[in-house]
C-alpha cells in the first residue's frame, strides 16, 4: 500500500473515533437516566400496590354483601318455620334451643303393666278366748304368735299420669295407679304358751291385695334416642283381703276343727308405699312406649277379725283377732304405655 493510501485510512479511522466519542453520553447524563428509571419503577410499584388494595377491598365488600343476603334469607326462612309451628316449639326454634335433639315430655299418658316377685315374711298373732267351764280351768285366753312364711306373688295393674319438662334434663310426672297382687297364700305356725297347756296352731291365709297409690316420678333425658330412665315413689292404701282362712290346733291335736269356721273371711285397709326405678323405650313417633322397672312395695300392719269357733264338740270361743306386721315385696314389672 502506498503512503498516500495509508494516510487516507488513518485519517478515516480517526474521524470515526471522534464521531463515536461524541455519541457516548457523559457520566452526568447516565446518572440522570438511572434516576429517571428508578422513579418510574417506584411509581409502577405504588400503582401495583394500590390496585391490589382496591381488589382486596372489593372482595371484602362482595363477601360482606353475600353474607348479609344469606343471613337475611336464613332469618326469613326461620320466621316462616316459626310461624308454621306450635307456640312451644316455635319458641324453642326461635331461641335456638336444641329442642329437636331432646326427648319431648309425654304430657298425659296411660299405661298397663304386669309382673311378679317375692313377698317377705311378717309377724302374726292370734288372740281370742276359749270359754271352757271354770271346773275345766276356763275361760282360757289365747295369744298365739309366730311368723308367716315368705312366698311368690304375681300382679297386674294400670296407671294414669301427666309428665312435663323441667329444664333441659328432667321430666317430672305425677300419676295415680292401682294394681292387684294375687297368688299370695300365707302360712304360719303360731304358739300359745299361756294356756292350760302349750298350744300350737297351723294357720293358712289366702290373701289378695289391691293397692292404690299416688306417685311422683322423675325421668332423665339421655343422649340415647328414645330411651328414658326414671325413678319414682308413692304412698297410698292397700286393701288386704283374706278368704277361706283356716286355724287348726296341732298341739294338743284337734283334728277337723277350724277355729275360724263361723267366718273365715276378712278384709281391711292399711297403709302402702313404694319406690321404683326403670326405663322406657319409645316406639318411634307413635306415642307408644315399652317400659320395665323394679319396685319395692311395703304394705303396713293389718288387723283382721275372723269368726268364733262354733262346733258342738268344741267349747265356744270369742271372735279371733289376727294381726299381721308390715310386709315387704320385691317386684319386677313390664308394660306398655301411650301418650295422648
Amino acid at each position: 500500500m502506498t503512503a498516500r493510501k495509508c494516510f487516507i485510512v488513518v485519517a478515516g479511522l480517526m474521524a470515526a473515533s471522534v464521531a463515536h466519542a461524541e455519541d457516548i453520553p457523559s457520566n452526568a447524563e447516565l446518572f440522570r437516566m438511572l434516576k429517571a428509571q428508578q422513579q418510574t419503577i417506584s411509581e409502577l410499584r405504588t400503582e401495583l400496590k394500590q390496585a391490589k388494595q382496591e381488589r382486596r377491598a372489593a372482595s371484602t365488600r362482595e363477601a360482606r354483601e353475600v353474607a348479609t343476603v344469606a343471613a337475611r334469607a336464613g332469618r326469613d326462612a326461620a320466621k316462616e318455620a316459626v310461624a308454621a309451628t306450635a307456640p312451644a316449639q316455635a319458641y324453642a326454634m326461635y331461641a335456638r334451643a336444641p329442642a329437636a335433639s331432646l326427648a319431648a315430655s309425654r304430657g298425659a299418658y296411660i299405661g298397663v303393666f304386669g309382673g311378679g316377685g317375692s313377698r317377705g315374711s311378717s309377724g302374726v298373732s292370734q288372740f281370742g278366748t276359749a270359754f271352757f267351764p271354770e271346773i275345766a280351768g276356763g275361760p282360757q285366753a289365747v295369744n298365739a304368735t309366730g311368723r308367716t312364711d315368705s312366698g311368690s306373688v304375681g300382679f297386674g295393674g294400670a296407671h294414669l299420669g301427666y309428665e312435663w319438662a323441667y329444664g333441659t334434663h328432667l321430666l317430672p310426672a305425677v300419676e295415680v295407679e292401682g294394681f292387684y297382687l294375687a297368688g299370695n297364700q300365707r302360712h304360719a305356725t303360731l304358739a300359745n304358751p299361756t294356756g292350760l297347756a302349750e298350744q300350737s296352731f297351723d294357720n293358712t291365709f289366702p290373701t289378695r291385695t289391691t293397692v292404690v297409690l299416688a306417685n311422683m316420678v322423675v325421668g332423665f333425658r339421655t343422649p340415647y334416642q328414645g330411651i328414658t330412665p326414671y325413678v319414682g315413689g308413692g304412698i297410698g292404701a292397700a286393701n288386704v283381703s283374706i278368704k277361706g282362712a283356716t286355724s287348726t290346733q296341732i298341739a294338743p291335736l284337734e283334728a277337723g276343727i277350724n277355729h275360724f269356721n263361723s267366718n273365715s273371711d276378712s278384709s281391711v285397709w292399711t297403709f302402702a308405699a313404694q319406690a321404683k326405678a326403670g326405663a322406657r323405650l319409645a316406639l318411634g313417633g307413635s306415642g307408644a312406649y315399652l317400659f320395665g322397672e323394679y319396685r319395692y312395695l311395703y304394705v303396713g300392719d293389718a288387723n283382721h277379725m275372723f269368726g268364733s269357733t262354733a262346733y258342738p264338740s268344741h267349747a265356744p270361743t270369742s271372735p279371733w283377732t289376727t294381726s299381721f306386721g308390715g310386709t315387704s315385696h320385691h317386684l319386677a314389672a313390664g308394660g306398655i304405655g301411650f301418650n295422648f
